[in-house]
């Protein structure tokens, strides 16, 4: 399956020693991975999480740079010097389909560059872009479409000044839904299917057709709504309100119908976001260019896709296929190898083991 380096920021080495380091930062934590070869498949060499405290980034903006740099110094002093690849915010990013006329390749990114107002929210000169030619199925020679995918400068300024103060060396920046697809799925998935990062703040979606991201989208509602719903309907703390829903799950039972009917209305949220992405796809996805276009199956990742019954019910009401995904697909198989993280765990880490994949050493 071919991922491509949608932010290409730095140039990458021809060989690393040692593996690069996954570095996943979000808002309330951090995570990273160092896979290393043994014995003829990858495994797990480090791992950890740690957890930013708040206002350090809000919303993926870094927004107390120097508390930032401090904090990561003092977590990550026994990577200082180390090669990193590092994810992008998610709800930063805007990835969007592009047709041109006819050109040589070698002239698209000067024609983007041009049009790129015509497409996101920002200059050239205030954005960091680039671009995956769709291959098409045909051999038109009137138009070409083209996925643009761009940042705020800015902002990938901002966490590269922050890597760098902390002494770890950028090897790679990267779209965190690029590093996170290439974790999940499965190298003989052919088909068209849809992505559901249910995280701790914010859940993030994205749409993969012939190994290319075709769209990404990011909401509000996530882990923490969850909670909060069961602290105000039961008048509990939001510690405990946490454990009583992963104890407890979406799991509609008698002995369960008032936890269930606490959850219900954020993960209806969650899955209406679904819906309304499906249906966008469906309306929008005449560029395709690849003959199982329609959405196959729903992968879900992220630390809060381990919610009881989460899967079950989305597949019900969706009529779609819901697999929890399994992060370690593409690196190891656990009749070769058990990784010293539980699979719920794994989840969580998904973004960072895919960063880590980035390795020429790893590949």
């Amino acid at each position: 399956m071919k991922l491509p380096d949608l932010i290409r920021i730095f140039p990458v080495p021809e060989y690393i020693e040692p593996p690069v380091l996954g570095l996943d930062i979000s808002d309330r934590s951090l995570k990273y991975v160092e896979l290393a070869l043994k014995n003829g498949h990858l495994e797990l060499e480090k791992f950890g999480s740690r957890i930013i405290p708040d206002g350090f980034i809000k919303s993926g903006e870094i927004v107390n740079k120097n508390a930032l740099v401090e904090y990561l110094k003092l977590n990550l002093e026994e990577f200082k010097g180390r090669e990193i690849a590092l994810s992008l915010p998610e709800e930063k990013v805007f990835v969007g389909l592009v047709t041109l006329p006819f050109m040589p390749e070698a002239n698209i990114h000067e024609v983007l560059e041009v049009q790129l107002e015509e497409h996101i929210p920002l200059s050239a000169t205030d954005a960091v872009f680039d671009f995956e030619l769709i291959p098409s199925s045909t051999d038109s020679k009137d138009h070409l479409d083209v996925i643009l995918v761009a940042l705020p400068k800015k902002l990938v300024e901002d966490y590269s000044d922050v890597v760098k103060a902390v002494g770890l060396r950028p090897y790679v920046f990267e779209m965190e839904t690029a590093a996170l697809v290439r974790s999940i799925l499965p190298k003989d998935e052919e088909g068209t299917i849809m992505v559901m990062d249910f995280g701790r703040t914010r859940t993030s979606f994205a749409i993969v057709s012939g190994g290319m991201i075709r769209f990404t989208s990011t909401v509000s509602v996530a882990g923490e709504s969850l909670d909060a719903s069961l602290a105000k309907v039961f008048n509990i703390d939001l510690f405990s309100a946490e454990r009583l829903k992963k104890e407890r799950g979406f799991v509609r039972t008698k002995e369960n119908q008032e936890i269930f009917n606490a959850l219900l209305p954020v993960v209806s949220a969650i899955k209406e976001e679904i819906f309304r992405h499906l249906m966008y796809w469906q309306n929008h996805a005449e560029h395709v260019h690849y003959p199982k276009g329609e959405i196959s199956r729903l992968y879900l990742c992220g630390g809060e896709s381990n919610l009881t019954g989460l899967s079950e019910y989305l597949s019900y009401d969706l009529k779609l296929p819901v697999q929890i995904a399994n992060p370690w697909v593409n690196i190891s198989s656990f009749e070769k190898y058990i990784p010293a993280v539980t699979a719920n765990e794994s989840l969580s880490y998904a973004t960072a083991l895919g960063l880590a994949l980035r390795s020429s050493k790893s590949l």
